[in-house]
C-alpha cells in the first residue's frame, strides 16, 4: 500500500518553498511570525501546509467576523419549548438539539452533573440567545461550557482543595509563580502566622527540602460551607500523606483532618488559610 503523502525530493521541497511562501504572506498580512514555527522535521510539509492554509482561513474570517447569535449560526432549528414537554421527552429532544448543534460545529460540555431538563432549558432558552463569531472553517469546533453561565461553586473548591494540596508536596524542580498565583489569594495564614504570596512560596521551600519525596494516599474533601454571598467558603475534608525524609530511607506517615478557607475574585476560587497535618510553614 503506498504510504499517504509520498513524495519524491523535488516535490517535497516544491512544497517546502511553498509553505515558506504562506509564512511570509501570514507575517505581512496578519502580523504573524512564523519564521521559527512549525519546523520539525518529522512534521510532513503536506501537513504543515495544511495547517498553514488552516491559520489563513481562521485569520481572514476573524478580520471581517460579525457576532452572531448562537440560535441563526446554527440554522434556527425548530425546537420544543420545555414548559410545553413531558418528562419522557425531555432526553430526545435534548439529543436532538446537541446533535444539531453538533453538525454546526458547536458544543455545549458540563463539568459536573447536569439534569436534562436544565440542560434542555439553558441551551433554548440562554444560549441560543448568546452571541458567538460567525467563523466557519472545516473542522473548526466551537466549545462551550455550561459551568461558565452557571458556575458549580461546590465543585470549583474541591477542585481548588485538591490542587492546593498537590501544589503543597510537588517538588518538580519549577517555576512555581504560576500556580502561586492562581492557586492562592494575596495573603495566605498558615496556623497562627500569615504570609504574602511570595513569602509563603519561599517558605514552603523549606518544607519540602525537608523530605525527598511525598505519596498522596488519600485526599477527600466532604462538606464545603459558603457563606450567604457567596464569596467565601469553608472546606473540611481529610487527608492522608507519606513524606519520606530527606537522606534516609525511613517516611513519615501524616493524617487527619484538615481545612481550607477560600475567598472567590469574580468566579475564581483561592486558598487564604489552611490547616493541614504534618505541614509547618
Amino acid at each position: 500500500m503506498e504510504e499517504p503523502f509520498e513524495h519524491d525530493e523535488d516535490e517535497l521541497e516544491k512544497i517546502r518553498l511553498e509553505n515558506e511562501i504562506k509564512k511570509i504572506k501570514l507575517s505581512l498580512e496578519h502580523g504573524m511570525d512564523l519564521s521559527h514555527s512549525y519546523t520539525d522535521e518529522e512534521l510532513p510539509p503536506e501537513v504543515e501546509g495544511a495547517f498553514l492554509d488552516h491559520i489563513k482561513q481562521w485569520e481572514e474570517q476573524f478580520a471581517q467576523r460579525k457576532r452572531i447569535a448562537v440560535y441563526d449560526f446554527i440554522g434556527r432549528p425548530g425546537y420544543l419549548p420545555l414548559s410545553g414537554m413531558e418528562t419522557v421527552q425531555v432526553k430526545p429532544q435534548l439529543e436532538r438539539i446537541m446533535e444539531i448543534m453538533k453538525g454546526h460545529g458547536v458544543f455545549v460540555e458540563t463539568l459536573c452533573e447536569v439534569v436534562d431538563d436544565e440542560l434542555y432549558r439553558f441551551i433554548t432558552e440562554e444560549f441560543f440567545k448568546e452571541e458567538m463569531d460567525d467563523i466557519r472553517i472545516e473542522g473548526m469546533l466551537h466549545c462551550f461550557t455550561y459551568e461558565d453561565y452557571h458556575p458549580n461553586h461546590e465543585y470549583d473548591i474541591k477542585r481548588r482543595c485538591e490542587e492546593f494540596v498537590e501544589f503543597i508536596m510537588d517538588k518538580k524542580e519549577r517555576e512555581d509563580n504560576d500556580i502561586v498565583d492562581w492557586c492562592l489569594a494575596d495573603n495566605i495564614q498558615a496556623g497562627e502566622r500569615s504570609f504574602t504570596k511570595k513569602e509563603f512560596a519561599e517558605k514552603l521551600k523549606y518544607f519540602r527540602d525537608a523530605f525527598s519525596a511525598f505519596t498522596q494516599h488519600e485526599v477527600t474533601i466532604n462538606t464545603v460551607i459558603l457563606n450567604e454571598s457567596e464569596d467565601d467558603a469553608k472546606a473540611d475534608g481529610y487527608i492522608h500523606y507519606s513524606a519520606e525524609i530527606d537522606g534516609s530511607t525511613e517516611s513519615l506517615e501524616f493524617e487527619g483532618e484538615c481545612t481550607l478557607w477560600l475567598k472567590r475574585n469574580a468566579e475564581w476560587w483561592s486558598v487564604y488559610r489552611f490547616e493541614m497535618p504534618g505541614v509547618v510553614i
